[in-house]
């Protein structure tokens, strides 16, 4: 009787490699089989909870654009309970695009956006410019006031932060515990 290796030498090439293929189909099969079955993705629920996040974003287009894109493959409880920096955001965004996410010029405008109101993590004494305005909400002359501001005195909280004009206190209050000093 001829072992698993000599047999295996005897065949010709091409039957080799179809019998390559089929043992490792009978192995990867049982794997697959084992996997977790894909979420069941409620679609509904899963704008309600977008919206509900929304504490500074008012705008139906862009939980919308929330949803279709960022919920296509998971829950947004996923992404709506971790805060993060606008580049760990940039990050996630990256890999999300390897991963399959496509969505449209408007859709990435509109994602961003949500996520920078409602999800990013600021540093006032050190983030940048382009990050500073779009979280606090307020205009590029706003957000170049603050930054001259913490050049000559670092803010230590909203009452420094709000001091600034063009600063509202209501968008602070809601964004206090992603606001870093």
């Amino acid at each position: 009787m001829l072992s698993p290796i000599a047999f295996f030498a005897r065949l010709p090439k091409g039957s080799r490699a179809f019998l390559s293929l089929g043992l490792v189909a009978l192995a990867v099969v049982p794997a697959i089989a084992q996997l977790p079955a894909p979420p069941v993705i409620d679609p509904v629920k899963e704008l309600a909870e977008i919206k509900a996040a929304s504490t500074l974003d008012d705008d139906p287009e862009d939980w919308e654009a929330v949803r279709a894109v960022c919920t296509a493959c998971h829950s947004a409880s996923q992404y709506l309970t971790t805060p993060r920096s606008s580049s760990r955001w940039e990050q996630v965004f990256g890999q999300m695009a390897r991963n399959g996410a496509r969505p449209n010029e408007e859709q990435i405008d509109r994602i961003v956006r949500y996520f920078q109101r409602n999800l990013t993590v600021i540093n006032v004494n050190t983030s940048p410019l382009e990050e500073l305005g779009p979280t606090l909400q307020t205009n590029d002359e706003v957000a170049t006031a603050i930054v001259m501001r913490r050049a000559e005195k670092p803010f230590k909280g909203i009452d420094d932060l709000a001091a600034i004009p063009g600063v509202k206190r209501d968008v602070l209050v809601k964004l206090k515990d992603r606001l870093q000093f």
